[in-house]
């Protein structure tokens, strides 16, 4: 009788616990507003014109978070939040790499420029 009455508990508990682990909690106000602020990072860094696509994506599945969690879907909800942030960092890192390799193009040229007149200068000095 003991032992049924043991069997029966932990057979109780263990439901309970895995009727527990199930529920994912509801998405917080908080971290939608952090996610949003993410995609705001990424406009910042010039997102729209040089990686509009990752921008783009970052937004759709905020959408798609955002109707989950309407839904009380929260375990799709956080999935697309993670997508959502993984986007749109991903967007704001090209963005930057963008600005930076146009910046390098410039300071290249500024390089190339100054070398020609140094070269004209040691030619001009060989003339004399």
């Amino acid at each position: 009788m003991r032992n049924v009455i043991r069997l029966g508990l932990i057979i109780a508990t263990s439901c309970i616990a895995i009727g527990c682990a199930s529920k994912v909690a509801p998405v917080t106000p908080a971290q939608l507003a952090d996610t949003e602020a993410t995609i705001r990072s990424a406009e910042s860094a010039g997102a729209f014109e040089r990686a509009s696509d990752l921008l783009q994506k970052s937004r759709q599945a905020l959408s798609a978070a955002q109707q989950a969690s309407g839904k009380g879907d929260h375990e799709i909800a956080r999935k697309r939040l993670l997508e959502t942030t993984t986007y749109a960092e991903a967007a704001r890192v090209r963005a930057q790499a963008e600005q930076k390799k146009g910046e390098a193009a410039m300071v290249r040229q500024q390089a190339d420029e100054i070398e020609a007149k140094a070269k004209a200068m040691q030619q001009q000095l060989h003339a004399e």
